[in-house]
């Protein structure tokens, strides 16, 4: 790629997205295909979950066909869910833009009457970024993510707890990560375009599930996926 003044015009607005970005459906054996007819003896791929294991499907096959190509993954996602890193790109990103949904929830439901702000953010199996920005925003009373297995009932239940926040706070702001409490919804079968399993909506189930006389009044700021 030729890095002309008229082809870095602008860089710094684009981030990792100057280098061009994909959302899978490539068969491993075209891929393969085009790096051996390119002549391609070292492959950089940038991503999280599923471009590692793309990474590993593309290894494999050079391996079968005794190519002498390295391919190197490069941790790059959102969710910081890649072992053995500390941080990967982006979650700096995703943690201060989630403070934003979640300074907006606070002030929707303070301004309420007994008001509650829902805030879901990204995390299908890992809770990071609910965790870091519930932390870092200081104003989440309640931070649900998959890791931790919790209950909506009872008396030790996440309702209970908010019903009393209300009561003596008269607000309260929660943090969902999306992965947060399947064990509680009706699973699915469903897969997306990648493969991943549809996760049911737990922000809409704590809705429907509401308080008794539904005296409550529901604030929702919603990060987008």
């Amino acid at each position: 790629m030729p890095l002309s003044r008229d082809v870095v015009e602008n860089i710094n607005l684009s981030g990792g997205s100057f280098l061009g970005v994909s959302r899978g459906g490539a068969k491993t054996s075209e891929i393969v295909d085009s790096i051996q007819a390119r002549r391609i003896d070292m492959l950089f791929v940038i991503g999280g979950n599923g471009s590692h294991a793309g990474a590993n499907a593309i290894h494999e096959e050079c391996r079968k066909r005794k190519l002498k190509v390295s391919v190197v993954a490069v941790p790059k996602t959102i969710d910081n869910d890649i072992l053995f890193m500390d941080k990967t790109f982006g979650f700096d990103t995703a943690v201060e833009e989630a403070q934003r949904a979640i300074n907006s929830a606070y002030i929707e439901a303070r301004s309420a009457y007994h008001g509650i702000g829902l805030v879901k953010l990204m995390g299908r199996s890992s809770g990071f970024i609910a965790m870091h920005a519930s932390l870092s925003s200081g104003q989440i009373d309640v931070c649900l993510i998959p890791e931790v297995s919790f209950t909506l009932d009872g008396e030790h239940g996440v309702l209970r707890h908010l019903e009393h926040l209300l009561n003596t706070k008269g607000f309260c702001v929660v943090c969902v990560a999306e992965g947060a409490g399947q064990d509680l919804l009706q699973k699915s079968n469903a897969t997306d375009a990648s493969g991943n399993v549809i996760l049911s909506d737990f922000g809409v189930h704590m809705q429907q599930k509401g308080f008794g006389g539904g005296r409550v009044r529901l604030w929702f700021s919603v990060k987008p996926n």
